[in-house]
């Protein structure tokens, strides 16, 4: 009997630390099939109001994140309302812009009207040099645009998630890459 109620006792802890960090959000994190569960809160910057934005976090290394306003989702820029950051061994591979029902969205605003950005480091040690400064200057740091030497490269998708035909490779900057990778823009 005793092994029986530390079972539940268990149970109903796991069950509650999950609510806990999901909470009244749920409703959100259920419209983003992509987005693994079980989640945990990583930032919350949502006040007594209501108001702000909060990222969940899930063992997959992906990011789910959106804002809020009186307590509602809020939408960006081309109606915008989620994004999902993918990671893996802690470099941002991709971001995926979503619609309030968790539908690929493009955005005439962007670059290519992409809905879907992937990152490739083709330089990966160069990389890591740049990013040192830039970590040791923790991101306030003005450096030369470096795109030109070709350490990331960027492919675009379309709300369908069909790659976007690009003539030429895009590459973009090491400063950029970083401020993609730590979620420093909203849309």
């Amino acid at each position: 009997m005793k092994s029986f109620f530390f079972l539940f006792a268990g149970l109903f802890l796991c069950v509650s630390s999950f609510a806990q960090s999901a909470g009244n959000y749920q409703v959100y994190i259920d419209r983003i099939k992509q987005f693994s569960k079980p989640v945990r809160v990583l930032r919350n910057d949502v006040d007594a109001q209501g108001n702000g934005s909060i990222e969940f976090t899930n063992q997959k290394n992906q990011i789910l994140r959106f804002r809020l306003s009186d307590n509602k989702l809020q939408k960006g820029v081309c109606s915008i309302a989620f994004e999902i950051y993918y990671y893996e061994n802690n470099y941002l591979k991709r971001i995926e812009s979503l619609d309030s029902n968790g539908n690929l969205i493009g955005c005439k605003l962007k670059l290519k009207e992409e809905a879907v950005t992937e990152f490739t480091i083709e330089k990966p040690a160069l990389y890591l040099k740049k990013k040192k400064l830039i970590d040791d200057a923790e991101g306030n740091i003005e450096m030369k645009d470096d795109s030109k030497e070709k350490i990331i490269r960027v492919r675009y998708f379309d709300a369908a998630n069909r790659p976007i035909m690009q003539l030429l490779p895009d590459y973009i900057s090491s400063k950029s890459y970083w401020d993609y990778t730590i979620r420093m823009a909203w849309p």
